[in-house]
């Protein structure tokens, strides 16, 4: 059935999103013929855990009658996809207010990810929304604050490593003065080089959301940026088919600006050690949402080891965590000293799946990046408390 309906949902994000594929109304799509009830629901779910339930949801108004779900599911589908929408409006609305309040006190915020990418989706109003990160650097941090302090904003998290979280009407903003950071307890070289690249970026660019024009980083920074995102969630968090899908269609519109500079980008993705993940995310997209690798920095000529990292990573996102490894969560309070002992192993095993598509230092040990992971959860459960 989890093949299944993952091949049904690769299916149906490629009739959404392939950019050379406009799929005709009612066209029938002959890969899924005509799936069960069961196998619906199981689509569904695989598409809420990976927050692609609206994309999924286009494809489905496409299909035949006879293709499509029954009534049941597709009235509760289309109900969970207008509450995407009406979140979305809430919070653009929210979100034009407090730009206008930066505006009025001389500061102007990078936007990073969130409804920039949601722009290039078939209806950006699928896309999920979280919270609001802005880039912005340390000498102007405390302005920022300041700013969202004065529209009744509370620290939601002290400072971290790489940013500070607020609450304010009703969003989580994030105040990024470091666009990434691998969990390491070493000294991290490449780090170092990444913060390199974020600051001899000279050259940031505009982009207009609602009547608001708002800095980016400009087309390679953007897709490096995304691919450290990516992995920092692989990392210590978790990855989504919604994160592969932001990438996809940030690196097809900025398709022209990173050709052009193709050498440098692969060059900075190699120092950062980013370009084995950077192929696994690229074969997904091109063997499983139909995405064209040619004409693609640094994605022509996918070699065999590209496709089996590929397929590792897919695995880790449709399973939800990496293969062999249940989240710690799921472990009781009672457990035994030996069922703890077998977790630890689990996690130990895990570090050394992911070697394959991460660098060694951004996982330096397997002690290293648990002891951190273990940090994070029980910061996690105490805040539960």
């Amino acid at each position: 059935m989890t093949i299944t309906a993952t091949s049904m949902l690769f299916d149906l994000l490629y009739r959404s999103l392939a950019p050379k594929r406009k799929a005709a109304q009612g066209e029938e799509l002959t890969a899924i013929g005509t799936p069960t009830r069961q196998q619906w629901l199981a689509v569904s779910d695989l598409a809420l855990s990976n927050e692609v339930s609206g994309l999924v949801y286009d494809a489905i108004l496409t299909l035949p009658p006879h293709q499509q779900p029954d009534s049941d599911i597709l009235m509760r589908w289309t109900a969970h996809t207008q509450g995407t929408e009406r979140d979305n409006l809430l919070f653009r609305r929210e979100l034009c207010t407090v730009l206008d309040h930066f505006a009025q006190c001389g500061l102007e915020p990078i936007i990073l990810k969130g409804l920039t990418l949601s722009e290039l989706y078939p209806n950006p109003l699928h896309r999920p929304v979280g919270d609001v990160d802005l880039y912005v650097t340390l000498d102007h941090q405390h302005r920022f604050v300041q700013a969202l302090e004065q529209l009744g904003a509370t620290a939601q998290q002290g400072y971290d490593a790489k940013h500070i979280s607020m609450q304010c009407r009703g969003m989580q903003w994030e105040l990024h003065f470091r666009s990434i950071y691998f969990y390491n307890i070493y000294h991290d070289r490449r780090y170092q080089l990444l913060e390199r690249e974020e600051t001899a970026s000279d050259c940031l660019f505009h982009t207009d959301i609602e009547g608001h024009s708002v800095l980016v980083f400009p087309p390679r920074l953007q897709m490096v940026y995304l691919t450290a995102h990516f992995m920092h969630h692989l990392l210590v968090e978790q990855v989504t088919l919604r994160q592969v899908v932001d990438w996809m269609l940030a690196l097809h519109h900025d398709r022209t600006a990173l050709a052009i500079g193709e050498v440098l980008f692969v060059r900075t993705l190699r120092e950062l050690g980013m370009y084995r993940l950077y192929r696994a995310m690229g074969y997904i997209a091109v063997h499983h949402l139909g995405f064209q690798a040619d004409g693609y920095a640094g994605l022509t000529g996918l070699t065999k080891a590209d496709a089996r990292r590929g397929r590792l990573l897919l695995q880790v996102l449709i399973l939800g965590h990496v293969p062999g490894c249940r989240p710690y969560a799921a472990q009781s309070p009672t457990d035994t000293l030996w069922q703890r002992v077998r977790h630890f192993a689990g996690l130990c095993h895990s570090c050394y799946v992911l070697m394959p598509l991460c660098p060694r230092e951004a996982l330096s040990t397997p002690f290293g990046f648990l002891r951190h992971a273990w940090l994070r959860r029980r910061a996690e459960r105490q805040a539960a408390e």
